[in-house]
């Protein structure tokens, strides 16, 4: 395969986004949707399917040796030195119930460092993207005419004047950390909001709030969080303070109370 640039990866992901958003606004308007439960109980649309297929297809045609580690349709393994990594629709449950907080995730990730990622969020007209030490960008894909707005986390140092997101602390979507650490934290902030999937961490890109916590992922549901929010000055890292995106968890911060949540969270 002929080295690519990470800008060169990033238009890459661009042109898939842009047509992975035509058929999310198909699906997410689609009366009688086809859903269907995967093994680990959670489900798969019509939609999904589609979607990631599109994207292979696209992959195949510019790139045909190029690996994929997706959520639908297979994986290669963890240590490919190259690969596409894709969420089809982050957020299948809000796509169901037509919640339009959902997403299609897009990285690229090589020699264990993701160098490009989009994020693009059709029924709502949000895009997010960065690629390595170029910068992280938001747009409105309704509006293509207006230029593209660079991203900055906020320089909040002090916990206690923090908003956090974070995802569900109970029920199926549980946590699964230590609910008193985890209300601990919660508590240490002065401002707190419940919900999971990309939002959260795109809005801590933006610098409209100071981190973002979840649990229960897979690495394709934090492939292009890790690099938007870096680029844009933050940090990521899972909450042992490692930075990967396959042990199943991530903070991600505007990088300057980084190390108080840690603390918080392995007392």
């Amino acid at each position: 395969m002929t080295q690519q640039t990470p800008q060169q990866w990033l238009q890459f992901l661009l042109h898939c986004a842009d047509e992975a958003d035509i058929l999310s606004r198909h699906y997410f308007h689609k009366a009688h949707l086809k859903v269907e439960q995967k093994s680990n109980d959670t489900p798969v649309t019509e939609a999904d399917l589609a979607i990631e297929q599109k994207i292979r297809d696209i992959a195949a045609q510019k790139f045909p040796d190029l690996p994929i580690y997706a959520e639908e349709y297979g994986q290669c393994p963890d240590d490919a030195p190259l690969k596409l990594i894709i969420d089809p629709i982050d957020g299948t449950r809000n796509f169901v119930l037509g919640i339009p907080f959902v997403g299609t995730l897009l990285a690229i990730e090589e020699n264990g460092q993701i160098v490009a990622g989009v994020v693009s969020s059709a029924p709502s007209d949000d895009r997010w993207w960065a690629a390595k030490s170029l910068g992280a960008y938001y747009k409105r894909t309704c509006r293509p005419n207006d230029a593209p707005t660079k991203l900055h986390v906020s320089d909040i140092s002090d916990i206690s004047q923090s908003q956090v997101f974070h995802s569900s602390p109970f029920g199926s979507e549980a946590t699964g950390s230590n609910p008193d650490t985890f209300i601990k934290l919660l508590k240490s902030t002065k401002r707190q909001r419940g919900f999971g999937d990309f939002y959260a961490p795109m809005f801590v890109a933006q610098g409209a709030g100071e981190f973002a916590i979840d649990y229960n992922l897979k690495p394709w549901d934090m492939a292009p969080l890790k690099i938007i929010v870096e680029e844009a000055g933050g940090k990521f890292t899972d909450i042992k303070g490692i930075e990967s995106i396959y042990n199943g968890t991530f903070i991600i911060s505007n990088g300057h109370i980084h190390q108080t949540v840690l603390d918080i969270l392995n007392p």
